[in-house]
C-alpha cells in the first residue's frame, strides 16, 4: 500500500472523522431545523433533540473510522492495480453496506436512548421508508465528494487543487524552490530488452513505489516525463531535516527491498540517478482546457543538466553548490566535490557535488 507512518494514518482518520461528523450533523439540521414552525408537523420534543444530535455525531465518528479504514485498505497495491471500473464497483458496494449498517445503528441507538428498548420491527420499517433513502443519498453525495477531492489530489498532487481553486498562481509569482530530476539509469538498454509494454509496466511499478517516499518527504511531483520524474519542494520543506536528500536515498532503499520482485517480473534491478538545484522560479497557472501550474526558470534547466552528468561522473546523486550551502549538517551523508563542469547551455563552470549515504 501507499505506506503512511502512524502519525499520517492518525491525522487521516481524524480528518475523515471530522468530515463525517460534520456531514451527519449537517444532515440532521437540514432535515429537522425549522420544522417545528409548522403546526401540522409533530416535531421531536426539545430534550430529544440533544439525543438525536449526539447520535448523529456518534455515527459520524464511526463512519469516519470505517470509511477512513476502507480508504487505507484500497490503497494497497493489490487494489490499486485492479481495473478501475471493478474497484469503483467494489467500493460502491462496500460503502452502501457501510451506510445501511451505520443508519441501522443510528436507529437502534436512538431507540435505546429515548425509549430504553429497541424495536426491530421499527428498525426494518425505517430502513424501507423515504427517510432512509434520503439519508442514503446524502451519504453517497458526501462519499462522491470525498472521492473526487482525493482523486484530484492524486492527479495534481496534495495542495495543488486548493491552490488552483483559490487562484494562488493566477498571477505569476516568484518562489524559491528545490528541484530534483530523477531518471532511470540505462533506460534505453532496459527498454530494448523488455519491449515497450513490459518497460512501461516497469516504470509504472517504479513510480508507484516512489509514491510512499513522496508523501513522507513533503514532495510536490511536478511532472512525469517518460522514465523521468521531476520533483519539487518549497525551500523550507526541502531543507528541513534534509528531506530533499533523504527522499532520493529512501527511494533507492524501497527499490532494493523489492529487488526480488523486479528481478522476477522484469529481470532487472532498476536504479535511478538524480540531479538537484535550488533557486528562484516563476510559478503560474497555464492553459485553459487543461489547466496546470507551471514552473519557469533557469533552475529547472540547471537541475536537468546536472542530472545529465551522473553517468559521466559515475554518481547516483549530484547537487549544485547552491543547494549544498543551504543543507543542514548531517553525518549520514558524505559529500564529494566533483570537478567544475560547463553544463550545456551555460558559459561558466558550475560546481557540482556527489552525495552518498553512509552505511549505518
Amino acid at each position: 500500500m501507499i505506506r503512511k507512518d502512524r502519525r499520517s494514518v492518525f491525522y487521516f482518520l481524524l480528518q475523515m472523522i471530522a468530515i463525517w461528523v460534520f456531514a451527519w450533523v449537517l444532515f440532521y439540521f437540514l432535515r429537522q431545523y425549522g420544522i417545528d414552525e409548522y403546526p401540522y408537523v409533530q416535531f421531536v420534543k426539545q430534550p430529544n433533540r440533544a439525543v438525536h444530535l449526539a447520535v448523529h455525531a456518534g455515527i459520524g465518528v464511526l463512519t469516519g473510522l470505517f470509511y477512513g479504514g476502507f480508504e487505507l485498505l484500497f490503497e494497497r497495491p493489490s487494489f490499486q492495480r485492479r481495473a478501475y471500473g471493478r474497484l469503483i464497483l467494489l467500493k460502491t458496494a462496500l460503502y452502501l453496506l457501510l451506510a445501511v449498517v451505520m443508519m441501522a445503528v443510528a436507529v437502534i441507538a436512538t431507540q435505546l436512548l429515548i425509549f430504553g428498548k429497541q424495536n426491530w420491527a421499527q428498525v426494518g420499517e425505517w430502513l424501507t421508508n423515504v427517510n432512509f433513502f434520503v439519508a442514503l443519498i446524502h451519504f453517497l453525495t458526501v462519499s462522491i465528494l470525498i472521492s473526487f477531492i482525493r482523486q484530484m489530489n492524486y492527479k495534481f498532487g496534495p495542495g495543488v487543487l486548493w491552490n488552483l481553486l483559490i487562484g494562488k498562481y493566477h498571477q505569476p509569482r516568484e518562489e524559491q524552490r528545490i528541484f530534483m530530476f530523477l531518471d532511470l539509469r540505462s533506460s534505453t538498454t532496459i527498454a530494448e530488452k523488455l519491449g515497450h509494454a513490459r518497460f512501461t509496466r516497469l516504470i509504472q511499478d517504479c513510480f508507484f513505489d516512489l509514491t510512499e517516499v513522496v508523501l513522507r518527504h513533503k514532495v510536490d511531483i511536478y511532472q512525469y516525463v517518460g522514465d523521468e520524474a521531476i520533483l519539487s519542494w518549497e525551500l523550507d520543506k526541502g531543507l528541513s531535516e534534509n528531506h530533499c536528500l533523504h527522499c532520493y536515498f529512501d527511494f533507492l532503499q524501497v527499490l532494493q527491498k523489492k529487488a526480488t520482485y523486479y528481478e522476477k517480473e522484469y529481470g532487472v534491478q532498476p536504479f535511478f540517478k538524480a540531479g538537484m538545484h535550488l533557486g528562484k522560479v516563476m510559478v503560474a497557472e497555464v492553459g485553459v482546457i487543461k489547466k496546470d501550474i507551471a514552473y519557469l526558470g533557469d533552475v529547472l534547466n540547471t537541475a536537468a543538466r546536472i542530472q545529465g552528468k551522473c553517468n559521466v561522473l559515475n554518481q547516483g546523486l549530484l547537487i549544485s553548490a547552491a543547494l549544498k550551502e543551504n543543507l543542514q549538517p548531517d553525518a549520514q551523508f558524505q559529500m564529494k566535490a566533483m570537478r567544475a563542469e560547463i553544463l550545456e547551455g551555460k558559459q561558466e563552470q558550475v560546481a557540482i557535488f556527489g552525495i552518498e549515504k553512509k552505511e549505518s
